[in-house]
């Protein structure tokens, strides 16, 4: 995994596995209706493709909604979706239908872990390995280049991405390895997820001490450093020795940049289109921790800051912005 997000995610090089692969898209149901074709599908991810083992049973099973309008084959936006959204109703009720009013369709995906995509024995969104979050990272770059290219052969386009929070990183991590000007509109989000898993509100739930027991067990760290290329044990300790927390805490800010944070994509073919929303008063995704801001990461990029409101408030309040936001910026292109 870590060579694959060197070596290929890191290189906009996805799509090209996606267009060898090219998994079948199977129809589970299709109807129109006032000139709407409404589409709920499936495919095998392309990353369950290259990595069985990483995404088993339900998790490799992509599964998507489409609302493509019939008269004009215009615009489309992907909507990823947020922490424990393991559903398409939030996205469909919020977002979908204005957009439809203004012409422009949507997908909307299941993340892998999430709906009906969920291991058996996992509790809710609770993953049972912080590795499954990079593994969902990585299938959602894959999975929604692949709906683009899916969406652009039936004559759809141009195309948008964007999500809140969760989403919102997945779909910054899936703009940069767009092959086309993608219009990408982060929301709640941030240029690596470190600081919120470690720091801030979701840091409770993770479980420290079942991480750090890893961290001392001989057979677990062998095992890290037969991973070539990396510096990860090494940085750990020089981390923990400069401020003391504990190391499981400093691993988890060492893997979640490694995997995550925006300065090891590519910049989008066209960061002008990139539009994010920030909140002044967000305590959920955290932008601490001397990590760099999206204007250093993506030099052209907007960045609206929502005034007054919380990481809640702003996901309850603001959805006619960032929809008129998205639409403003598609019909640019």
């Amino acid at each position: 995994m870590a060579k694959y997000r060197r070596e290929v995610m890191s290189q906009r090089l996805v799509v090209n596995y996606v267009e060898d692969l090219k998994p079948p898209i199977e129809y589970a149901k299709k109807i129109t209706k006032n000139d709407v074709t409404f589409i709920d599908g499936y495919f095998t991810s392309p990353h369950a493709l290259l990595f069985p083992e990483s995404m088993p049973g339900p998790v490799g099973r992509a599964h998507f909604r489409a609302f493509l309008p019939e008269k004009k084959m215009g615009p489309i936006c992907i909507h990823l979706a947020g922490t424990g959204d393991h559903s398409y109703f939030r996205r469909e009720w919020l977002l979908v239908e204005d957009m439809l009013k203004d012409g422009i369709g949507s997908i909307i995906i299941q993340n892998p872990f999430y709906g009906d995509r969920k291991p058996p024995q996992q509790f809710r969104s609770s993953l049972e390995n912080v590795s499954d979050l990079f593994v969902m990272g990585a299938a959602i770059i894959a999975e929604t280049n692949y709906l683009f290219s899916w969406a652009a052969g039936l004559g759809y386009g141009p195309f948008a991405i964007s999500g809140v929070s969760m989403g919102g990183f997945m779909a910054q991590l899936s703009g940069s390895n767009a092959h086309r000007p993608t219009v990408i509109v982060p929301i709640l989000s941030w240029t690596t997820s470190s600081p919120s898993y470690t720091d801030g509100a979701i840091a409770p739930a993770i479980q420290w001490q079942n991480l750090q027991a890893q961290l001392e067990d001989q057979h677990y760290l062998d095992k890290i450093k037969q991973i070539p290329d990396v510096d990860w044990l090494d940085r750990m300790h020089e981390m923990t020795s400069e401020n003391g927390d504990l190391p499981a805490r400093n691993m988890m800010r060492i893997l979640m940049d490694y995997f995550v944070s925006l300065e090891n994509y590519p910049v989008p073919i066209a960061p002008n289109l990139a539009h994010i929303f920030l909140a002044d008063q967000d305590m959920y995704v955290l932008r601490n921790g001397g990590t760099k801001s999206y204007q250093e990461v993506w030099p052209g990029c907007h960045v609206e800051m929502m005034e007054n409101v919380g990481h809640v408030t702003a996901y309850l309040t603001k959805h006619q912005v960032w929809r008129r936001k998205i639409g403003q910026l598609l019909r640019e292109l």
